[in-house]
């Protein structure tokens, strides 16, 4: 029969063909144009914008020029804005805070989620004015007491002019007193020196 002596030719037909057609479908799968990937655009984060509320702690601070330009260590007691104060604020942003306030010179700074808005005094804290100095008065004749560490010079103001004529003292003293640099905490202590030097103006 032809089946029997044909049958080995259409077998290897058979195969020829199935293998073909694999190959022919793995190299359409695989080597077609490839779509591009879809490029994810990253969106910078957006941060919240702050707006005063009515949780947000708000405290009235004073702090003094002359304290803050020479970093004197003050202590500062704040007290927290009222209710009725605050209902001209809730709601404002941190740049509209500070406009408001920089018309009455103040300064408002942000600490996590607590408000500042410092108000300032001319010449030095309470604290610093029980400090005293020695130096001289404006013409520089004379010895002046004046508030403040000695750091401060004539800036923390004048307490008194003495009677004493700097040029009366010891080389020493006379150096110490042009330089500010003679301080005291207690005022007994000041007046015993001034006591003292008055004895060189006696002289």
């Amino acid at each position: 029969m032809a089946w029997e002596k044909y049958k080995y030719i259409y077998l290897g037909l058979l195969f020829i063909f199935i293998l073909s057609s694999g190959l022919s479908f793995y190299w359409m799968a695989n080597f077609q144009p490839q779509n591009k990937p879809k490029i994810s655009v990253l969106q910078e984060p957006t941060e919240d914008i702050f707006k005063v509320s009515e949780e947000t702690k708000v405290i009235l601070l004073e702090k003094n020029l002359v304290c803050q330009k020479y970093l004197l260590k003050c202590i500062i007691k704040g007290k927290e804005m009222i209710a009725e104060e605050r209902s001209g604020i809730n709601g404002l942003s941190l740049e509209e805070l500070q406009k408001k306030y920089a018309i009455e010179d103040k300064t408002v700074e942000k600490n996590n989620e607590i408000i500042n808005i410092i108000s300032w005094e001319e010449g030095l804290c309470s604290e610093h004015k029980k400090i005293w100095h020695l130096g001289d008065n404006n013409s520089g004749d004379y010895v002046a007491v004046y508030y403040g560490p000695s750091e401060v010079k004539n800036e923390g103001g004048i307490y008194k002019v003495t009677e004493i004529p700097v040029s009366k003292l010891p080389l020493q003293y006379q150096e110490k007193v042009r330089k500010h640099a003679m301080e005291f905490t207690q005022e007994e202590e000041l007046i015993a020196t001034l006591d003292s030097f008055s004895e060189y103006f006696g002289q």
